[in-house]
């Protein structure tokens, strides 16, 4: 616990930087609050202690916990950092996306034409965020690092399948040497072993992140071959091995996530590297 009140995050960037900073240091309960703090911080400015742990799967006691770890006396005194975020004026898209939660949970039940309706709105708030937070550098160093590979291999399971089926897909059409790795006869860790140096891994994963993606992620990062990752927080193991990352703040209001951000920004790598390559084949330098 941070013993130097001065050390005492009293601004949210600075409670992220910190909670970042010492994220691998945390126990796994204290982990699973520290994304749950950066992924949806309303929540943690609007609701309950109690609340908070059940979404979270820990005990009440473990968010004073938390709280402690980083200084503050207790949960109540950290949850005004979060809520002092929303009274100067960040960026509403998380309490939008909070209000269209409740709206669903108050509707879908009497209401099936709620779950399209909330799901379309919040897909289009999730759209909007892609573009004010994707770096305009860091795409066009994806594109490059597509464009230069050799072979590109993709993974990526669960909610994240979609989003890497997509992009082997799409990589096939431009008729770019590409594989799924999609898990069939568990060859997986045999497969990734064929990378090369030349080649370039893709990964898409989110919490709670398949351990099998990840170990694949990070066995490639080690032997320092080039990975694009699309993950949803820095603090995730995809955007720390990553060559380059992409957070895609995909907000829950339900029990499925909208994948519409990823696959929007999917689409636009592949896209990019049409453009990319068609650049080249005239003669042209791509634009940066």
């Amino acid at each position: 616990m941070a013993s130097d009140a001065a050390a005492v995050p009293a601004s949210f960037d600075s409670l992220r930087h910190q909670v970042q900073a010492r994220y691998d240091g945390l126990s796994p309960h204290l982990q699973r609050l520290a994304r749950l703090a950066l992924e949806d911080p309303n929540s943690f400015a609007l609701e309950t202690v109690t609340r908070l742990a059940q979404v979270a799967e820990v005990q009440p006691s473990t968010l004073i916990r938390f709280a402690k770890e980083f200084g503050y006396s207790g949960f109540s005194d950290m949850q005004k950092v979060f809520k002092l975020r929303l009274i100067e004026g960040a960026p509403a898209y998380r309490e939008q996306i909070y209000q269209h939660r409740q709206r669903l949970e108050a509707t879908a039940e009497s209401d099936p034409m709620a779950i399209l309706e909330e799901f379309t709105d919040a897909s289009i708030l999730c759209l909007e965020r892609l573009k004010d937070t994707v770096s305009p550098e860091s795409l066009a160093k994806a594109i490059e690092m597509m464009a230069a590979a050799e072979h590109i291999y993709v993974i990526g399971q669960r909610r994240a399948f979609p989003i890497a089926a997509y992009l082997a897909y799409g990589l096939a059409r431009l008729e770019h040497r590409t594989q799924l790795l999609d898990f069939v006869g568990g060859m997986v860790p045999q497969q990734a072993a064929t990378l090369r140096p030349t080649d370039l891994l893709i990964a898409v994963a989110f919490a709670e992140y398949t351990p099998a993606v990840v170990e694949v992620v990070r066995d490639v990062h080690i032997r320092n071959i080039p990975t694009l990752t699309i993950t949803d927080v820095p603090t995730s193991p995809l955007a720390q091995h990553g060559t380059v990352y992409f957070c895609v703040d995909d907000a829950d209001i339900h029990r499925f996530r909208p994948i519409s951000g990823s696959m929007s920004l999917a689409q636009s790598l592949i896209i990019g590297l049409s453009y990319y390559k068609d650049a080249r084949k005239e003669g042209r330098a791509p634009r940066s």
